[in-house]
């Protein structure tokens, strides 16, 4: 669909991978790692990564790469609707599907014997260190980081400087995942840490997100001009500024709120259960 809206589909844009450092160098580690853990944890009694939780990772850290490096990101200098398919794919797929892998453990485990024991466990243990991600963790911490985030990269200056220095759009990207992975934090609960919210509490966490965001991407595809001067200027696409920002903000609307609704619609699920379970014990034990 994006070759469609390409003036000239063969002058290479589909050749136009970019090198994108987190993508190049950081993601590969962390699959690695990722994967040398799993295989040290065979045998393991504790099963705490079935297949699904694998494979869950491996398309999340995937996912990442390829709206990092592919010609998407290039696209997205070009039309704001790639642009926010990329963003969407970073926050509300690569996150969550990364943290549903629960990697905390085979990542460590993966990790070499001595630089572990010598240099990284004495690291993790500082108390300061402890405190600060605890801290970071919580959900009155993590819930205004990330629409704040979210808010914030999409007023007309912020996302204009973004596209126009490569610095900037590169923390913009960290940032997006950074608080995105804070924020599905206290929604998966990735093994084997313990929760910081309780079921029911998740219900009020996950709706307040979606209404800053439901209403973000309705003004944004309701603006009677193009809202963001960077894309207003462009030339030679078939797409006028205005269509490319109503079909961003559609993606951003739409799928967006749709995605987070379903997640509140699985927990309400969850706690339906929860309460069936208790209600049929304490009616055994009665």
């Amino acid at each position: 669909m994006i070759a469609l809206h390409v003036q000239d589909p063969t002058s290479g844009v589909w050749g136009a991978w970019t090198s994108d450092p987190i993508a190049l160098f950081v993601v590969p580690i962390m699959f690695v790692l990722y994967l040398r853990g799993i295989r040290k944890s065979k045998g393991s009694k504790l099963n705490r990564h079935p297949r699904w939780r694998r494979l869950s990772f491996y398309f999340g850290i995937f996912s990442l790469f390829i709206v990092l490096v592919s010609p998407l990101d290039y696209l997205s200098g070009e039309y704001f609707f790639a642009h926010m398919i990329q963003h969407f794919v970073l926050v509300n797929v690569a996150a969550p599907l990364i943290l549903l892998g629960s990697p905390m453990i085979p990542v460590l485990r993966g990790v070499p014997v001595g630089f572990r024991r010598n240099l990284l466990t004495p690291f993790l243990k500082l108390r300061v260190l402890r405190i600060m991600l605890k801290t970071l963790s919580r959900p009155l911490i993590t819930w205004p980081l990330y629409v704040g985030t979210l808010l914030f990269w999409h007023f007309p200056f912020a996302y204009g400087a973004a596209l126009s220095n490569e610095g900037l759009h590169l923390l913009q990207h960290a940032m997006f995942f950074l608080t995105a992975v804070g924020w599905w934090w206290n929604v998966i609960d990735p093994v084997p840490l313990k929760p910081n919210l309780k079921d029911l509490e998740r219900i009020p966490y996950i709706f307040l997100t979606t209404v800053p965001i439901f209403v973000l991407g309705a003004f944004i595809t309701f603006a009677n001009s193009p809202t963001y001067e960077y894309y207003a200027v462009l030339q030679g696409h078939t797409l006028s500024a205005i269509e490319d920002q109503q079909i961003g903000g559609i993606i951003m609307w739409i799928p967006g709120s749709l995605l987070l609704m379903s997640t509140l619609l699985i927990v309400l699920i969850r706690v339906v259960k929860v309460e069936e379970k208790n209600q049929i014990e304490t009616e055994r034990n009665s």
